[in-house]
C-alpha cells in the first residue's frame, strides 16, 4: 500500500487493510487500491464490533484462525456495492429499443423465452429491474415470448437478500410507476414498512452465487440474449476485465447484447465486440454493414426525433445517442427549481426551457414554449398541481411528473393527481435530499417521456399503502405560526382544507400588539376556524382554534408554559435576530422556513435550526404529517 493510502486511514489499520485486501484478490480478483482503502477500514471496523474484538491485531489473529469462513465473509463485506432500481437507465432505453430484434432472433431458433444474466447482481436490484421492465414491455411486442433471469454475486448474503425479494419501501416509490405494477405487496405488521415481490416476478427470476473469475461453475455452457455486468469492473485490473468480458460473450448469443458499468467502457480492449451506446455492445460480427443502411440512432422511451439525433449514414454500427428532452418546471419554490436545473442539464439528456411558480403560470407559458415534460408541484398558490392537471391534461398534454412534498402515501392527493393524468411521482420531503434523487428523477422522467396517451396504471403496492393521516389528541399539541400583517393572505389559505382535528394554532405578530384586537375583528371571518385575542397567559388553549398573539409580551410566558408539548413551528418570510434566539431555545419541535430563494434562505438566521425549507404552500402538509405521529 502506497504512502498515499496510509495517509487516508489510521495508522494502526494499515496492515490489517492490506491483509484483508490480499484476501478478498484471492477469492474474488478484486485489487483494492489507495482509492478503496478507506472504505475497507470502514467496513472492518464494523465487523470487528459484531466479533467483539478491539484491535487490529485481534482482528488479524481472527482472520488467520478461522480463514475459510472469514475470507468469505470479507468479500461480501468488500465486494457489497450501493445499488437501486433502474440504476444507468439509458441502458435500459437501449434494451427496448432492440427488444422486437432480440424477440425476432428467440423465436428464429425455436424459442420462447428471452434469457437474461445479471452478472454480478448484488441483492437484486437489477434482476427485478430487469423483470419489471422486460413484463410491461414483452407482451406489447409478442406475448407469447416470455422471459427468464439468473442473477449471480459472489456475495453469498447478497444472493439470499435478492432471492428473499424483500424490500424497504423508500426503494420501492424509485421504481417507475409504470413498471410497478401489481409486481409488489406492501408488508403488514412488524414489516409494514416493507414490500416483497411478488410470484408473477418472482418465478422468473433465479439466483445463485457466482464468481466472475470462475464463470463456468455459475452458468456452465449456458448462453443468454443479454447480460449486465455492470458496475463491478472498477475492482479488477484490465487484464482481468478482459478475460471476464471474453467469458461473458462466450455465452451471448449471436445477436445477444452486453452491458457493462457506464463508467467501465471496454473501448481499447482485444475484445470482439461492437459498440452501440454508452458501455452497451454486440459482437462484432452482428454489427450492421459499414453502409447496408443508415445508423439510425436509438431515442429514448416514446421521445421524438429532431436534426441533432437522426444521424446521417456512417461507418459505424447502429448507436444510442440520448434526445435532449425540454422540460417545464412548475413549482413555487425558488430553491426547488434552482436544484431542477442542476439535475437536468444536457449531459444527462435534458434540459429546462422554461419554469412557473404555479398552474395559471404553466397555463400562460405553455402558450408558448413546446416542451417534451413537465415536472409540477402540488401545493402551489393561485392553482394547485392538481387543478392543473383536472383543467388542463388531455392527451397531447406533455407527460407530467409530480415532485412534491406530500407523500404518495398519506395523503389522497397523490392519487388526484394520478387520476387527473400525472405519470409519476417523485418525493421531496427535503431540500436537501433533491440532489440526491437526481437519478431517481431523471430515470422516471425518460420513463414517461412520450407517454401522455397511456393512463397511467397505479400500482397495488400504492393501493395497500395509502393512508390518511389524523392528529390525535390534538388539544395535547401546538402549532406556531411567526408572520407580518402582509403574510395574512397566505395564512387564510392555510387552514381552507385542514380537516376537524387541528390543534390549537397561535400565529405571532412582531410589533402590532396594540392593533392586534382590531387586526382580529377585522379577518376572523376570513378564516376557516374560530380566531381568538390572546390577551391572557392563563386562556385555556382550545384545538381548532387560532389566536393572534403579541410575539414580545407572551412567546418566551408560553414557551415556559407548553414547552414540552408536541409543537410545530412556522416562519414566513424573514426573521428578526431577536425572535429568532427565542424561537431556538423551544426545544424538540419541527421548525419550518418558508423557502425564499438560496441566497435568502442562506443567510436566515434559523438556518441552521430547521427542519426543512418548504414554500409557504407545503406549510399545512408538512405540519399535518409532524403533529400525526407524535
Amino acid at each position: 500500500m502506497s504512502q498515499a493510502a496510509v495517509g487516508s486511514v489510521s495508522k494502526d489499520f494499515v496492515s490489517l487493510i492490506e491483509k484483508v485486501s490480499t484476501v478478498v484478490h484471492k477469492i474474488s480478483g478484486n485489487r483494492l487500491g489507495e482509492k478503496q482503502a478507506y472504505m475497507v477500514e470502514t467496513r472492518v471496523k464494523k465487523r470487528m464490533m459484531e466479533l467483539g474484538l478491539k484491535t487490529a491485531d485481534e482482528y488479524m489473529r481472527y482472520i488467520d484462525q478461522n480463514l475459510d469462513h472469514e475470507s468469505y465473509i470479507l468479500v461480501g463485506l468488500i465486494t457489497t456495492h450501493h445499488t437501486f432500481f433502474f440504476r444507468e437507465f439509458p441502458h435500459f432505453e437501449i434494451l427496448k429499443a432492440k427488444l422486437p430484434e432480440l424477440v425476432s432472433h428467440v423465436k428464429k431458433r425455436g424459442d420462447k423465452t428471452l434469457t437474461v444474466w445479471s452478472a454480478a447482481c448484488s441483492r437484486g436490484h437489477e434482476v427485478y429491474s430487469l423483470a419489471m421492465f422486460l413484463d410491461f414491455h414483452l407482451p406489447q411486442i409478442d406475448p407469447t415470448v416470455s422471459f427468464k433471469i439468473l442473477g449471480t454475486d459472489i456475495d453469498g448474503e447478497s444472493v439470499k437478500i435478492a432471492n428473499n425479494g424483500v424490500y424497504h419501501q423508500n426503494e420501492i416509490k424509485e421504481i417507475p410507476m409504470n413498471f410497478m405494477g401489481n409486481n409488489w405487496a406492501k408488508g403488514t405488521g412488524d414489516i409494514a414498512m416493507y414490500a416483497k415481490v411478488k410470484s408473477n416476478l418472482k418465478t422468473k427470476c433465479e439466483f445463485r452465487p457466482g464468481n466472475l473469475l470462475k464463470v463456468s461453475e455459475a452458468v456452465k455452457d449456458s448462453k443468454f440474449d443479454v447480460i449486465f455486468c455492470r458496475n463491478v469492473f472498477i475492482y479488477f485490473e484490465t487484464h482481468q476485465v478482459e478475460a471476464i468480458s471474453k467469458d461473458l460473450l462466450a455465452r451471448l448469443q449471436p445477436h445477444g447484447l452486453y452491458f457493462s458499468g457506464i463508467s467501465e467502457p471496454l473501448s481499447g480492449m482485444k475484445l470482439d465486440i461492437a459498440s452501440i451506446g454508452p458501455s452497451a455492445y454486440i459482437h462484432k460480427n452482428a454489427a450492421p454493414a459499414a453502409a447496408s443502411q443508415p445508423a439510425s440512432n436509438v431515442l429514448p422511451m416514446g421521445a421524438r426525433p429532431s436534426a441533432s439525433t437522426v444521424a446521417p449514414v456512417a461507418a459505424a454500427p447502429v448507436s444510442y445517442t440520448p434526445a435532449v428532452l425540454r422540460v417545464m418546471c412548475v413549482d413555487d419554490s425558488p430553491s426547488i427549481l434552482t436544484l431542477l436545473k442542476k439535475v437536468l442539464v444536457p449531459e444527462h439528456g435534458f434540459e429546462v426551457v422554461a419554469t412557473a411558480i404555479n398552474g395559471k403560470d404553466a397555463m400562460e407559458k405553455l402558450k408558448t414554449v413546446k416542451v417534451d415534460l413537465m415536472t409540477l408541484d402540488i401545493h402551489m398558490p393561485e392553482m394547485d398541481g392538481v387543478t392543473y392537471l383536472e383543467k388542463n391534461h388531455t392527451s397531447t398534454h406533455p407527460p407530467v411528473m409530480i415532485i412534491s412534498s406530500a407523500s404518495r402515501a398519506d395523503s389522497d392527493t397523490a392519487m388526484k393527481a394520478f387520476k387527473f393524468g400525472a405519470s409519476d411521482y417523485v418525493e421531496k420531503p427535503a431540500l436537501t435530499n433533491l440532489e440526491e434523487r437526481g437519478e431517481e428523477i431523471r430515470t422516471k422522467l425518460r420513463s414517461i417521456a412520450g407517454s401522455s396517451q397511456r393512463k397511467t396504471t397505479v400500482s397495488s403496492f400504492d393501493k395497500e399503502n395509502q393512508k390518511k393521516f389524523v392528529i390525535a389528541n390534538p388539544e395535547k399539541k401546538m402549532r406556531l405560526i411567526l408572520g407580518s400583517l402582509s403574510d395574512l393572505p397566505v395564512m387564510k389559505s392555510f387552514f381552507h382544507d385542514l380537516d376537524n382535528s387541528q390543534p390549537p394554532t397561535l400565529i405571532f405578530f412582531e410589533g402590532q400588539g396594540e392593533i392586534l384586537e382590531g387586526i382580529v375583528k377585522e379577518h376572523q371571518r376570513d378564516f376557516k376556524k374560530t380566531v381568538v385575542f390572546f390577551d391572557n397567559i392563563d386562556t385555556k388553549l382550545e384545538a381548532n382554534k387560532i389566536y393572534f398573539v403579541d410575539f414580545k409580551k407572551y412567546f418566551s410566558l408560553l414557551h415556559k408554559k407548553y414547552g414540552t408539548l408536541p409543537t410545530s413551528i412556522m416562519t414566513y418570510g424573514n426573521t428578526s435576530a431577536h425572535a429568532a434566539k427565542l424561537v431556538a431555545e423551544w426545544r424538540g419541535v419541527e421548525l419550518l422556513l418558508e423557502d425564499l430563494g438560496e441566497k435568502a434562505n442562506a443567510k436566515h438566521p434559523l438556518k441552521a435550526k430547521a427542519s426543512d425549507v418548504v414554500p409557504a404552500t407545503s406549510f399545512p402538509y408538512m405540519s399535518c404529517r409532524y403533529l400525526s405521529t407524535k
